[in-house]
């Protein structure tokens, strides 16, 4: 599974990095996600990734995909999200407010919850079409009368 997984993403970005984006063009931003659970006795889950579509240096609406994976609990966690992307101006950073949903999957089981996730994030320019994007979200989720609250850090390339 994981080799399937690091595969996935390095074929991720060499289709990205082959379609180079305009400099006010939308953005496309893919990489590593490191989960940290902000619950009484909550781990973390360093086995990540996320994908985002988003405007370029401008404000509007933004879609964030992820995927974390917690080998000793043999649990995935998928979420998506969609909500307005706020730009600080250009080459500046952002600031974000989604709404999203959480599928985990077991074997022999699987739940969805609903929440949303905030966040900012500042993509640095490397002089070229690429940039380094780094990223925090809040992430809170709601399942029958519980929340779930956890902390996402990002780190990636955004096209």
């Amino acid at each position: 599974m994981a080799k399937r997984f690091v595969v996935l993403v390095v074929l991720a970005i060499v289709a990205a990095a082959a379609v180079p984006a305009a400099a006010d063009g939308n953005k496309l931003s893919l990489g590593y996600a490191y989960l940290k659970s902000l619950e009484d006795g909550g781990g973390s889950t360093p086995m990540g990734a996320f994908v985002n579509f988003a405007p370029g240096d401008d404000s509007g609406f933004e879609l964030d995909l992820g995927f974390h994976r917690d080998s000793d609990a043999d649990l995935n966690s998928f979420t998506g999200a969609l909500g307005p992307r706020f730009s600080l101006g250009e080459g500046s950073p952002f600031l974000h407010v989604m709404g999203a949903v959480l599928h985990e999957r077991i074997p022999g089981h699987s739940n969805t919850a609903f929440g949303g996730m905030a966040g900012a994030g500042y993509d640095l320019g490397t002089g070229g079409s690429v940039s380094l994007r780094l990223g925090a979200d809040f992430q809170m989720f709601f399942d029958e009368g519980d929340n779930f609250k956890s902390l996402r850090l990002v780190v990636g390339l955004t096209f």
